[in-house]
């Protein structure tokens, strides 16, 4: 698709093998509201050998590049090929809603750093997907209140461009773990909102040991990167990495519980899975500690095989 106007949306898609997937994606900014304003900045990891996918209805920057093994390099590349004011990232297993990009350039208009997304279940028939969900984006599922928030979700979360590009050499760094640039942009005083009404479907993992083992190598990666981002001491990250195997999973379960109050549909779903949130929460404590102690090892590659290569609805573990 060609526009003589400049897009008011660049949005960034990392691709790997799962294409059919990452194809619905495409598929799904097709067909926004707004498809016209928005560019997609395809970032395709892939082997050489599989088909390109198809981006025929869509603005877009299709950029292949197979050397690229790390996940916040992918994100990074995205960032530098875009040319539009916002960046939107969404990940290969998350589907937008019609009006998603509608949403956010509303949103992105007002003096905001970052918009957050809200989202739905792409497949809640699975018991295992339906309580990951609300482990992983509990806080965001929809309904979800809008409005100012100190941490967005992760992943799936919108920025301006400009105001990534000004880390410069640590924006790699950065962008490895949406958490840890957040509350750097949340202890400078940016303002952050949720778009309650940027309405996303994530596909979630219908395996607990995958799930876990998801888990386990980004808490690795994002406790690493947050000590390296902030210099912590050694002591602060001794300290951190003991405490976290009990008292993570205490904090998260505490806070996803903290959020539910006027959000009756999930009270249910979150009831009924808080066995194996605990045993998710209780994967990512052990990753979150390794990270603090040891560093983040081989994570970040794992993080993007989690991500980009493994099925997700497969036959369970």
């Amino acid at each position: 698709m060609e526009s003589n106007k400049p897009p008011e949306l660049s949005v960034i898609l990392v691709a790997g093998s799962q294409r059919s997937r990452a194809q619905r994606v495409l598929d799904a900014l097709a067909a926004q509201t707004v498809a016209a304003a928005i560019e997609v900045v395809v970032i395709d990891v892939s082997r050489p050998s599989l088909p390109a996918l198809s981006t025929s209805r869509l603005r877009t920057k299709y950029v292949q590049r197979p050397d690229i093994d790390r996940w916040a390099a992918a994100r990074v590349e995205g960032v530098r090929e875009s040319t539009a004011d916002a960046v939107a990232f969404i990940e290969d297993h998350c589907f937008p809603a019609r009006t998603w990009a509608e949403m956010l350039i509303a949103a992105h208009r007002h003096r905001v750093v970052a918009v957050g997304y809200a989202f739905t279940n792409a497949n809640p028939q699975s018991y295992v997907s339906r309580s990951s969900m609300m482990a992983r984006y509990g806080g965001f599922a929809h309904p979800c209140p809008g409005g100012p928030s100190r941490f967005l979700s992760g992943n799936n979360v919108s920025y301006k461009r400009q105001s990534l590009l000004e880390f410069g050499a640590d924006l790699e760094g950065l962008l490895a773990i949406d958490f840890n640039l957040q509350e750097l942009l949340g202890r400078r005083g940016d303002a952050m909102v949720v778009e309650s009404r940027a309405l996303a479907a994530h596909q979630n993992f219908t395996s607990v040991i995958k799930e876990g083992r998801a888990g386990h190598a980004y808490c690795r990666l994002l406790a690493a990167r947050r000590a390296e981002s902030q210099s912590w001491s050694r002591a602060r990250r001794v300290l951190y990495g003991l405490a976290a195997p009990l008292g993570a999973p205490i904090i998260r379960i505490g806070r996803l519980l903290g959020g539910l109050p006027g959000r009756r549909p999930l009270w249910w779903t979150v009831a009924a899975g808080l066995p194996v949130i605990a045993i998710e929460y209780l994967f990512d404590a052990s990753g979150e500690s390794l990270g603090y102690l040891f560093g983040a090892g081989n994570a970040e590659r794992e993080t993007m095989r989690w991500e980009l290569e493994t099925d997700r609805i497969g036959t369970p573990e």
